[in-house]
């Protein structure tokens, strides 16, 4: 009887140690197996950065080869013909046709011919890099000024970014973007621009005294511009801040890493 209850006391003890250690190796299993899926998730996620960044530097890159032929064939045929016309208007001045319409004419050609090279010699690449984000944005301020529908106004604690070509590429595209939802949407007269930096951050505010919106009201419907300004931040690991209330404009903050400077 003994011996029985011994048995029985083996296998209940044997029992209870399969039943722990089959436990505990189920235990590990999962715990394996949800290490692992979150694991292919995060990396999931990083190659989706990836891929997205790449595509967009990719877009970017199409877009800035594209202005580059656009802008050269501006240049070389439209603006030989607005050339040849400025000459010919000019000849019939000298052989002594004074009459105010061609002198007019000849004056709205010179400026047409103004306004075409500034638009064939606008920002790609290579000239942003070169001269810099401030600079472009100048620029960009004189574009939405000849509107004549807005004033703009500027100010920088720094004269130049030290940020690489991509970055200033990125940046640039997503201030473009915004100047472009203010000209179509913001119904703003005024548009101000302010650079600073803090050590190793920049800081770019754009704010403008247009109708503004309200995020919060059910007829609110985010458009792709704020979209692809969030998107373009996150892709170079800025912060995009945007503060808007109704009937009193918007302000958009863009808060980036700068270089190490040399």
């Amino acid at each position: 009887m003994e011996k029985v209850s011994r048995e029985v006391l083996v296998g209940i003890i044997t029992a209870t140690l399969f039943i722990l250690l089959f436990g505990i190796v189920t235990m590990l299993v999962l715990i394996n197996f949800f290490r692992r899926k979150k694991k292919m998730f995060y990396e999931k996620q990083v190659r989706e950065a990836q891929f997205q960044q790449e595509l967009l530097q990719t877009q970017l890159e199409m877009q800035d080869h594209t202005f580059k032929i656009v802008s050269q064939e501006i240049h070389d045929n439209v603006g030989q013909i607005l050339s040849l016309a400025k000459v010919n208007l000019n000849i019939l001045a000298m052989e002594g046709f004074k009459d105010p319409k061609i002198t007019n004419v000849a004056e709205l050609v010179s400026k047409a011919i103004r306004e075409l090279r500034d638009l064939s010699a606008g920002y790609y690449a290579d000239r942003l890099a070169e001269e810099g984000l401030i600079i472009a944005i100048k620029h960009e301020l004189q574009q939405l000024e000849k509107t004549g529908l807005m004033t703009t106004s500027f100010s920088s604690e720094t004269e130049r970014l030290p940020l690489d070509k991509s970055k200033t590429i990125f940046l640039y595209r997503m201030v473009q973007e915004i100047c472009n939802n203010i000209l179509k949407h913001a119904d703003a007269s005024h548009v101000d621009v302010q650079v600073s930096r803090v050590e190793s951050t920049g800081r770019l505010q754009i704010k403008d005294n247009g109708k503004g919106f309200d995020e919060n009201t059910a007829q609110f419907k985010p458009g792709i511009g704020l979209s692809s300004i969030r998107q373009r931040a996150a892709m170079i690991g800025a912060e995009a801040q945007i503060q808007s209330i109704a009937g009193a404009g918007t302000t958009i903050t863009l808060t980036f890493q700068l270089e190490p400077s040399k």
